[in-house]
């Protein structure tokens, strides 16, 4: 039975990283295929206040940090491919308060629109089946669909193809940092494939947490494996951002990788001092930096 719609609700969307991710080919239509493993954080988060409006008002967006037209964003086109697909197109005034910073590679934008998602199939009168759900989440964009279960899962193919993973950081103390640096996935991208058009192939060393030999490192085995296709290229671009992740190792870091497409990097220790001395270090420098104790 479909819950009664409150008159407000305030949702907390939290972030992922990548603890792995290998861009592995280029299809005809010039998307990306990905092998990348998701892992969901708690924080940072953005605030989402959804709340009833008056009738025929269709859906009010509030996105302060943001200056886009509310038509343009991911949560307003969330809510009309839901309509489309369902026929129940709510009146909704929606306020975002980001704490996610947008281009940091945390997929702020998938996290709220499959926050808004899993909202709307909640109160809908005829509600999607699971699989319709992530069907319409990665219409939407590729990350939505992981967060829609918000659970750690390896995505292969444009990295909308998930699979859940039992993997476990348990034990690990991590440093997540934010630097004030935005970078555009599209530019990572072609900056990436030019990249390869030079070098004709990818020889990026790799930071292994584990002594598997390279034969051996499939994705099921890959839950200390820190690498990031993108990080030869935005390192160049961005030199700071090098400069941030050597920091981190220099606490005594099992290792650190930047996620997504950067500017966020983190940094996994083993030991709990040694995570709190280099996220204080980080924030003496103005870095917005999360602490978790995984």
């Amino acid at each position: 039975m479909t819950e009664p719609q409150p008159d407000s609700v305030t949702l907390h969307a939290g972030c992922k990283i990548n603890l792995h991710l290998e861009i592995t080919g280029v299809r005809e239509n010039g998307y990306h295929e990905l092998d990348t493993l998701f892992f969901p954080l708690p924080k940072p988060f953005d605030t989402i206040t959804i709340t009833k409006a008056p009738a025929d008002s269709g859906l009010i967006l509030e996105c302060p940090a943001l200056d886009i037209p509310a038509e343009k964003n991911i949560i307003y086109k969330s809510w009309e491919k839901y309509a489309a697909q369902t026929g129940w197109k709510p009146d909704l005034s929606v306020h975002v308060e980001k704490g996610i910073p947008d281009g940091a590679g945390l997929g702020g934008g998938s996290s709220d629109a499959a926050a808004v998602l899993n909202y709307l199939n909640t109160y809908c009168p005829a509600p999607l089946s699971a699989e319709k759900l992530n069907t319409l989440a990665a219409s939407i964009g590729a990350d939505v669909p992981f967060f829609l279960n918000n659970i750690p899962a390896h995505a292969t193919g444009i990295g909308d193809e998930l699979t859940p993973s039992d993997i476990s950081l348990a034990g690990y103390s991590l440093v997540l940092i934010c630097p004030d640096i935005s970078i555009s996935t599209p530019w990572a991208f072609a900056a990436w494939d030019k990249a390869m058009l030079r070098n004709n192939a990818c020889n990026n060393k790799k930071d292994i947490l584990t002594t598997h030999p390279p034969e051996d490192r499939k994705h099921s085995s890959r839950a200390l494996w820190l690498f990031n296709s993108f990080e030869v290229v935005v390192y160049s671009a961005f030199p700071k951002l090098r400069a941030y992740k050597e920091k981190l190792m220099e606490f005594g870091a099992a290792g650190a990788v930047m996620s997504g497409s950067g500017s966020s990097i983190f940094a996994l220790y083993r030991e709990m001092e040694q995570a709190t001395r280099a996220a204080a270090a980080l924030e003496a420098e103005g870095v917005a930096t999360y602490l978790h104790h995984l």
